[in-house]
């Protein structure tokens, strides 16, 4: 293994890594990784600029992306949790005099003004389903129930973005909802070990309040879904930004050899990544989800074939000194996740059919 020189935010990021490893207990660890991710808040970009053009929007803070994933794969993927969703949020396409314009502005400006941190609730895994959150409207607005089995930084989100299904109604709430207070509970850590960095817990709500302007009623299921596909679409940009940042530095550090199959998948992403991003900046309606999807997608597919032959890269290594031999374990069990990871390697493939099998199998 290679020796690596390390910048500032490598070692503001081994520092966060190492004091939550060394914490006496998870009550401990879990303040440690709050005191050190305030660190981090103050030299990344978290916010995205106020850009024309979702490209632009993506670039601004896809630096922070690249840097956290590199340093740190569960560190990078949790903070995209909070990337992708602001970044939708921002862009996302709205009639100019809606109602949902305008709460859309003063969230994105008290985010802003606040610097918050933003978590999103998604509702898609592999393993298992959840039951959906139900709202239940009241006088100042509605109350929630029900609970999030998966929510990453969740020991350090201000606010999270979730879909629940509104009480004895077909209307679904989206909503941007605080998480302070005593009817939101938050759960141990879901994983250990290194994955414990992307502070992954489930959360319960209990007659959870979201006052007026923080919800919108919407009930077109189809443009439901269309928001979740476009969502979606930016949390495949995010992923493969963080793995490819995270691959690029495996094969400095442990001298991997540049084949012909990886230039010819790097140039492959390269181009998948400028397609998604030109797509999105065409985007202006649900007629343009389809392909819009399927680029970001196979994108997806491309870098989440290029970690799996990566990690075959890393079994065969026979040259490993006993003290390397954790950490190359460690680094060949982070690169298999992006499989599960939304959305999941075996459903994209079935969407985008045959095709899609021939690129995988490269």
């Amino acid at each position: 293994m290679q020796a690596e020189v390390h910048s500032d935010e490598d070692l503001l990021v081994t520092d966060l890594v190492g004091r939550v490893k060394n914490a006496a207990d998870e009550p401990t660890a879990r303040e440690a990784y709050r005191h050190a991710f305030r660190r981090l808040r103050s030299l990344f970009a978290m916010h995205p600029a106020p850009r024309p053009y979702p490209s632009a929007v993506f670039e601004s803070v896809a630096t922070t992306a690249r840097a956290l994933g590199a340093s740190c794969l569960p560190l990078g993927i949790a903070v995209i949790m909070h990337l992708y969703p602001l970044c939708a949020l921002q862009c996302v396409p709205l009639p100019l005099l809606s109602p949902a314009r305008f709460r859309r502005a003063m969230l994105l400006r008290t985010i802003r003004n606040r610097s918050l941190i933003l978590a999103n609730a998604g509702s898609e895994r592999t393993a298992g389903a959840h039951e959906p959150l139900v709202a239940r409207r009241t006088s100042d607005g509605i109350r929630l129930d029900g609970t999030y089995e998966y929510m990453s930084l969740a020991s350090v989100a201000d606010v999270v973005l979730l879909q629940a299904r509104l009480e004895e109604s077909d209307c679904a709430a989206l909503c941007a909802v605080d998480l302070r207070g005593g009817s939101v509970r938050v759960s141990a850590w879901k994983f250990s070990g290194r994955m414990q960095l992307s502070d992954t817990c489930s959360v319960r709500f209990d007659e959870h309040p979201v006052q007026r302007g923080r919800y919108v009623l919407v009930s077109n299921h189809t443009a439901v879904q269309c928001i979740s596909d476009y969502q979606r679409s930016w949390f495949h940009l995010f992923l493969a930004e963080t793995y490819l940042a995270r691959l690029e530095r495996l094969q400095r550090e442990w001298a991997l050899p540049h084949t012909a199959e990886h230039i010819v998948s790097l140039n492959e992403a390269s181009r998948l990544r400028w397609s998604s991003l030109r797509l999105l900046d065409d985007f202006s309606s649900r007629a343009d989800i389809e392909s819009l999807m399927k680029t970001t997608g196979t994108l997806k597919l491309r870098v989440s074939s290029m970690a799996q032959s990566t990690a075959t890269a890393l079994r065969a290594r026979s040259d490993v000194r006993v003290t390397e031999t954790r950490d190359l374990a460690a680094d060949i069990a982070e690169l298999c996740y992006i499989r599960k990871q939304p959305t999941a390697d075996e459903k994209l493939l079935r969407t985008l059919g045959s095709d899609a099998y021939a690129l995988y199998s490269v």
